[in-house]
Formats: C-alpha cells, structure tokens, sequence
C-alpha cells in the first residue's frame, strides 16, 4: 500500500494494520503522535535506518552539531529524518539537511572524526556574492552565492589551488561549507570570518574585534580583487580579441594589502604609472583618495571602479576597470590555440601550393612559409622583394558577411619588410584561394568588406 502524503508507516504485515489507513496526516503534532502509538503497539518499529552526524546547531529539538543520533524514518514529501534525541525516549523531526546520510554506527564515527577540527566552528560571509563552488578550485562551477553577513557551518578542510588576485595567492583554505538551506561545497576561507559556537544562537556567538568593525568592507573587497581595462568585457563578450590589448597583467593594482607602503600601479598599452601610499581614505559615498595624492577613486556597483589622476602634463586622465571572474590568462591560451588550429588546417591541405603566375608558397610550419617566385605582386601587392622568410598569424575575424565565401584573413610578415600583408583566404578542394585585402576595410579587428576590384589569386595543391 502506497504511503499517504504526509504520514509515516511502519514496515509491518499485520493485518490490523492493513485494515487501518492514516490519510492526509498535515500537522507534525499529529503525525508525530500517531507515529508514537503505531511503534509502541509493533515492536518493528525499533529498527532504524542507521545513525548520521548532526551537522547544524537545532536548540528546538534539541541537538547540536557533532552528536551522533538515531534516525528511524525518512520523509521525501516532508524532507525530514525523525531521529532519536540523544539521552531521552523521544523521537523528533529534523530537516533532512542537517544530518549525514544515514549510516552504520562506525560509518558514522568515522565521518564525526573527519570534522573533528571544526567540530563547532561557524563562519559568517565578508563579501557579498562570494561564491561556493562544486570543486575546491576557483575555476570551478558556482552552485551558491553568498550574501555578505551570511552564517554557513565549517565542516572540514579540503586541498587545492588558492585563488590569486593578480598579486599572488590569497591567504587561506579550502573549506567544505554547508549553507542555512542545505547547499554544500567548496568556499576559500579569504573572505570568511571563521568562530566557534558558544551559545545555542549561533549569531550570538560571533565575537567581532573592534578594530575590524572601522575596516572599510568596500575596501577589503576592492583588495581582493583584479582589476582589468573595461574593454575587456566586449572583447571576452564578443569572443574577438586583440592580443596585443589584452593581456593577463594589464590593468590597475592597488599593491599588497599585508605591507604599509602599498603601490598602486595602472599598466595598459602604452601606459604604465604608479605611486606609493599607505591609506586609502573615504571622502564619500563610494569615493575615496590615495592619501592626500592626486590620485582618486570612485566605486560603481561590486564590480567597476573609476580612477582619476593627475598627469605629469597636469591634464586630469580618467580610466575605468572591471573586476572579471573569467581566468584572463586561460582565455588567451585557448584563444591561441584557436589561432595555431586555423593555421595548422592551412599547413595540413598543402603544405605547398603553386600558381603559375604568383610564384610557390611552402608551409615550413603552422606560422611559417616561404614564397619564392611572387615577383608580378611587387608593388602593387608586397611594397619589395623579400630577402628572408614569411611568419603567418590569424590576427583579424571576418564579419559574419564574409564567412559565407571566405575561411578566414591571414597576415603575412615578410623579414625584410617592414609593412605586413594581408590576404583573404578560401580553402578549395585542389587548392588555396587568396584574395589581396591591401584595402579592405578592417575595424576593431574585424574584417567587415573586401575591397573594391581586388586582386584573386589561385594556388594549387601541388
């Protein structure tokens, strides 16, 4: 017989019980008490499921985190075990969450000494959206995000890389967490104020330093995080990237928190400044000042930050940075790869290719050739003659207009000539279609229109 919603029954075969059905039993008084009156008339009900650790603090039943308890019954429709309070004959309900999965009796002392090191510890949240994630290892995937003042249960320590700021490796650990919900995973411990439960409120127990309590929490968040040029979001957005823009140690720095002189520094493209200070001090609503420097700051929203300062030619510059939870270095290296793949599929259909007109070029590598014998391009095409090797690279992306009659753009760098070229390309069946895109029109690293008339040329496989 299939157990009503919101009843519990014993595994029994008597038929008294057969001819009694609980139906509908909604109120935990109710089903608790005739819960109580079916075990005691059976004796079966004595058997268990097994025994769990007790994982949160529950002054209402009462238990606390690390007993070992009894547990009878599991309820899906209810998400509740009913256990055995500890010293008593009394049997209670308790959120699924806060238990083990039930176990052996030695099972269950082996997972209470696994977190016998923070058999009570407790950690409220520094930093609002630090995330848990499923892998102790920053790239891992998010399964909750935090909310700053947020209490979550310690349960034992884990190994993996500690997450890096740009500077270096955050101080910390991996810590196994469990959430006031249920959500287990990994959280670094960088962000989290780790206490032991002293009172049956937990939130009472947490014992604040003075000192702590004047920290700037913007600032420490502002800290931890790496700052990057604002047009990285488009770059990383639209999956088009510039590598000579984008870099994983462009950006803005504020220095090493842990020393007094911090340097902050800003480095992109052409521009590399910085300057020594040991305060950063508040001077409004989301504005603050690098001691008395002419130097400025200016927070917008978790994740955007405006710098303001002057320069040595007394003109007032401003640059905005983000802080990006993607791994910049990761997204070149693939971006790379991406490159190196379209060249090698290249290299792969010849390597040589011959035009009776427009000379051989014989890939030597996925970024290297030789082309001997293009004297009818020269100038019109490649400003002179050539006395050293070609380096290839796939440097542009093709507007979404052109993908339909062309592979890709590759730029060509002659050794002894200073001005790269640039050919449009088509891989064929029996060959390698080049366009001259001397004079297309390329924007933002896109090859948006072929130019007018150009010249088209066809190289064999040979």
């Amino acid at each position: 017989m299939a157990e009503p919603a919101g009843a519990f029954f014993c595994p029994i075969e008597l038929t008294a019980v057969k001819r009694y059905t609980l139906i509908m039993l909604n109120r935990k008084s109710f089903a608790l008490a005739a819960l109580a009156l079916v075990c005691g008339i059976f004796l079966s009900c004595s058997s268990s499921l097994g025994y769990s650790v007790v994982l949160w603090n529950n002054p209402e039943i009462p238990v606390n985190e690390g007993e070992i308890v009894k547990v009878y019954i599991k309820s899906n429709i209810s998400h509740v075990y009913v256990i055995q309070v500890p010293g008593t004959n009394t049997k209670s309900e308790i959120p699924l969450w806060q238990l083990t999965e039930p176990a052996s009796k030695g099972k269950a002392h082996k997972t209470l000494s696994r977190f016998s090191e923070y058999a009570h510890t407790y950690a409220s949240v520094k930093l609002d959206g630090l995330p848990i994630r499923q892998e102790a290892i920053n790239t891992s995937k998010q399964v909750y995000r935090l909310r700053k003042g947020e209490i979550i249960r310690v349960l034992y320590k884990g190994s993996g890389a500690a997450p890096t700021n740009g500077r270096g490796n955050l101080q910390g650990e991996w810590l196994r967490v469990l959430t006031n919900g249920g959500t287990m995973g990994w959280c670094f411990s960088y962000n989290l104020d780790l206490f032991e439960r002293i009172t049956e409120d937990i939130n009472s127990s947490i014992v604040k330093d003075s000192k702590e309590e004047e920290v700037d929490e913007a600032v420490v968040e502002m800290f931890s995080k790496k700052w990057y040029p604002d047009y990285y979001t488009g770059m990383i957005n639209s999956g088009r990237y510039d590598l000579n823009l984008f870099t994983a140690d462009f950006g803005f720095s504020f220095g090493n928190q842990e020393e007094e002189l911090h340097t902050a520094r800003i480095k992109k493209q052409g521009l590399e400044k910085a300057w020594d200070y040991k305060k950063l001090n508040k001077t409004g609503e989301g504005e603050y000042r690098f001691d008395e420097l002419q130097l400025s700051l200016t927070r917008r929203g978790a994740n955007t930050i405006v710098i303001q300062y002057m320069d040595t030619d007394g003109k007032i510059k401003v640059e905005t940075f983000v802080a990006l939870e993607q791994d910049i270095q990761e997204l070149i290296n693939t971006e790379v790869e991406r490159r190196t793949e379209e060249l090698r599929t290249v290299m792969n259909a010849g390597p040589v290719f011959k035009s009776s007109n427009y000379g051989t070029i014989e890939f030597t590598s996925e970024t290297t050739a030789e082309w001997n014998g293009y004297g009818l391009l020269v100038p019109s095409v490649i400003s002179e003659k050539n006395a050293g090797g070609i380096t290839i690279s796939a440097l542009y992306y093709l507007d979404n207009s052109l993908k339909k009659s062309y592979d890709g753009i590759l730029t060509f760098k002659f050794d002894s000539i200073e001005r790269p070229v640039n050919f449009l390309y088509k891989m064929t069946g029996n060959g390698l279609r080049l366009e001259d895109a001397t004079r297309a029109r390329i924007k933002d690293g896109v090859v948006t229109s072929r130019a007018s008339s150009p010249l088209v040329m066809f190289f064999a496989k040979k």
